[in-house]
């Protein structure tokens, strides 16, 4: 048995897992009919912008996609096999799987606030926030919106679903990126906690994967919302 059969089995595997959950990649969605990328290039090639997108931030976005779906999907194939303190009398000695599925769980977290952040620079792009470029982050975006342009039921929605939704998931992020790791945050929790504390600590870590599917869902969205906002302001011109 080589190293090519088990990894096409791997990926045989997690296209099984993608299709029972439903999970789609960027360029199987279609808006307003479209495929993504001919809905993101109509817009953004026929609205004035105060600068031009970057080049290839399109191919951002997909790439993003990839590992969104990749790495949600390996949280799916881990999930039964991950450390479960309450079958184990409350004990946490952690196996290879808990430790590459609390892993993967790290990497989805930087991979939401790179899509995230792509949302941003796209909308910086075309309305002026006054931000200088080294500041540009979608909720400094969000904050600095122009005024003539907050009542857009589109950045409504995106202001939303980044506060209730996103805006959590980011701090963790950078609380992993600067500070304590998402690792080593999930697994010292659970050591620590006692009793129903740690039964509940232990219910977050086994709901990543629904987490991160939502997650999948949102940023396609944000994708979504943050397109038509920038084709509503070229009309509302």
């Amino acid at each position: 048995m080589n190293d090519k059969y088990i990894l096409d089995n791997l990926f045989y595997r997690l296209n099984d897992i993608m299709k029972n959950e439903g999970i789609q990649h960027i360029s199987d969605i279609k808006f307003d009919n479209k495929h993504p990328l001919t809905f993101y290039s109509e817009i953004t090639d026929n609205s004035i912008s105060i600068k031009k997108p970057r080049l290839f931030l399109y191919d951002d976005f997909s790439f993003l996609s990839n590992d969104l779906v990749h790495f949600t999907l390996l949280l799916f194939l881990f999930r039964p096999f991950i450390n479960d303190p309450a079958k184990e009398n409350g004990t946490y000695f952690q196996n290879w799987y808990d430790a590459r599925y609390l892993s993967y769980s790290s990497v989805l977290h930087s991979t939401v606030y790179n899509f995230w952040d792509r949302i941003g620079d796209l909308l910086n792009c075309f309305f002026n926030t006054g931000l200088p470029d080294n500041s540009v982050y979608i909720g400094r975006v969000i904050s600095n919106f122009p005024k003539n342009c907050r009542d857009s039921k589109y950045f409504q929605q995106l202001e939303e679903i980044y506060t209730n939704k996103i805006r959590n998931l980011i701090l963790k992020r950078n609380e992993d990126a600067h500070n304590q790791s998402i690792v080593t945050g999930h697994y010292f929790n659970i050591i620590l906690a006692k009793g129903e504390d740690q039964v509940e600590k232990a219910k977050l870590k086994f709901s990543l994967p629904e987490i991160f599917k939502e997650q999948i869902e949102l940023a396609y969205t944000g994708f979504e919302l943050a397109l038509r906002l920038i084709k509503e302001k070229k009309w509302k011109n």
